[in-house]
């Protein structure tokens, strides 16, 4: 009996089309998971008189320098090593009858400030404005050769020195940034 249910079982199996190794189906790759990257939102102080657009909620914070000037600093870090950051200053003296030398001095001594606290070298530096005051746009590369190149803007507003820097990986970034920065 136990002969004929095997021979039974043998012969269905023969008869039918047995497909034990079939190749796999082709299917398609996962797809890769965008990094999420945080909104851009407004921010505006009024304090500050500035709005500018940045990536997630910058943390907000005011450190008093041995020479008695409050910097104030916005600033977003996000995961990927990219940085977005503002600060600004009131300088204790104006500027005598808007004489360019003392203008320029002013500028090229907050560019090196900003370089000089990004543990960077300057690459470039240009002048540009901003409604009518006078900026400084420069190019920086940090000496750790895993920071990204960052670039940032300076301007000085009456007695006040507005300073904006972005380190990303992503170019359009650091612009999208730095375009959005406005007074009011």
């Amino acid at each position: 009996m136990k002969f004929l249910y095997i021979l039974l079982v043998t012969a269905t199996l023969l008869s039918y089309p047995v497909k034990f190794a079939r190749p796999a189906a082709s299917q398609p790759a996962p797809l890769r998971t965008a990094i999420q990257t945080p909104e851009w939102q407004p921010f505006c102080s009024a304090m500050g008189q500035f709005a500018i657009d940045m990536p997630a909620n910058p943390k907000i914070n005011s450190e008093t320098f041995s020479n008695q000037i409050i910097a104030h600093t916005y600033r977003s870090n996000l995961k990927n090593k990219e940085t977005y950051l503002l600060q600004y200053f009131d300088l204790d003296f104006r500027l005598r009858n808007n004489n360019i030398n003392n203008i320029r001095i002013t500028l090229n001594n907050a560019v090196d400030f900003f370089v000089v606290a990004a543990n960077a070298k300057v690459l470039q530096v240009r002048d540009i404005s901003l409604g009518g005051y006078p900026g400084k746009e420069f190019e920086f590369q940090p000496l750790s050769p895993t920071e990204p190149v960052g670039v940032g803007q300076v301007f000085l507003v009456e007695t006040r020195v507005y300073g904006l820097v972005a380190t990303t990986p992503e170019p359009e970034n650091a612009q999208k940034f730095l375009d959005s920065f406005r007074l009011f």
